[in-house]
């Protein structure tokens, strides 16, 4: 479900872009407080060659499904354009935007995603720990068992 920016959401800048990427605002999702989601910015990854290349999302809120199992930022490339930096520069490019909300976030990764790992890492983002996923998470029914957690500071 899309909704539109409300009072309690705030307003991402107009241009969100570093290196190779721009980030392209698609839609703001409505959360689901009964299922633990909050709501989320969810933009579209271009790159310097108008290529969709994958997207990335800030959730705005804490529940135990943002801090366990989603985070507050996660990220998507798509295969095909797996391994030019594009997650990296994507995190980069909407950190401004989510320092202007939080100090600190959390991101989470599978512990075998080892280039989500890897963009987490290079983001200077601290390791936290490594946590089970609760069985009544979505992440656990799409087979996930536990997810590294990392706080990062914008």
């Amino acid at each position: 479900m899309t909704a539109p920016l409300t009072d309690d959401l705030p307003t991402p800048p107009e241009t969100l872009s570093l290196g190779e990427v721009t980030l392209r605002l698609a839609r703001v999702v409505s959360g689901e407080p009964s299922r633990g989601f909050v709501p989320y910015f969810h933009f579209r990854i271009i790159a310097a060659d108008g290529s969709d290349v994958g997207h990335i999302n800030f959730r705005v809120g804490d529940t135990e499904h943002v801090r366990v199992c989603a985070g507050h930022v996660g990220f998507e490339i798509a295969e095909s354009f797996r391994g030019h930096g594009y997650a990296l520069q994507a995190c980069r490019a909407i950190a401004p935007f989510v320092r202007s909300v939080c100090e600190a976030v959390t991101i989470t990764c599978d512990p075998d995603n080892l280039a989500s790992r890897r963009t987490i890492e290079r983001l200077d983002a601290q390791f936290v720990d490594e946590v089970a996923v609760p069985a009544h998470d979505p992440h656990y029914q799409r087979g996930s068992r536990t997810k590294r957690r990392y706080r990062w500071t914008p």
